[in-house]
């Protein structure tokens, strides 16, 4: 299957920022909490975090990162490690929190969600056609290069970074 699909990154300035929260409770509701990975919300004062998101090529979202990065680079290391092992990957499909809701998670065998969807859907094999298409996508994407979308905390969106190493975009972060 070609695609034209992208994985693109956007940071946080803190893990108290409303954004990751709500990435997280999301999750949650996808997955069990025996399923759930530790992602780096804990410590609220810990500082920026990031997450992947898998973009058609209509900027649709696809799917997105399971799990909360302390940074870009763990972020990004973490999507070509993915890429790279390229193992089984399961879908698991789950009924969402009103009835005819319907959403899924993308898992190797015995580890944590790499992937969830992004929204409900209305009907359970709709879920995981996009399930399946997703994981197809994910690894045929074109990852971003270098840099990532910073989100402020009243969500307008800094400059992009992408042409920034990231060790400079690291130094940008706590200038």
């Amino acid at each position: 299957m070609t695609t034209s699909a992208s994985i693109v990154f956007s940071s946080f300035t803190s893990a108290a920022d409303p954004m990751p929260r709500a990435w997280s409770r999301f999750r949650d509701q996808l997955t069990a909490p025996s399923e759930r990975p530790i992602d780096h919300l804990s410590d609220p004062q810990a500082g920026p975090v990031c997450v992947w998101r898998l973009l058609a090529s209509n900027n649709r979202e696809l799917g997105r990162s399971a799990l909360i990065y302390r940074s870009f680079d763990d972020a990004r290391a973490a999507v070509f490690e993915a890429r790279l092992e390229r193992r089984d990957i399961e879908i698991r499909s789950v009924h969402g929190p009103n009835a005819g809701t319907h959403g899924w998670f993308a898992h190797e065998a015995d580890a944590p969600p790499l992937m969830t969807c992004g929204r409900w859907y209305g009907a359970h094999a709709a879920s995981v056609d996009a399930a399946q298409h997703s994981i197809e996508a994910f690894f045929e994407a074109t990852v971003l290069a270098e840099g990532h979308r910073r989100l402020s905390p009243d969500r307008r969106r800094s400059t992009r970074e992408a042409m920034c190493a990231p060790s400079e975009i690291v130094r940008s972060r706590s200038s």
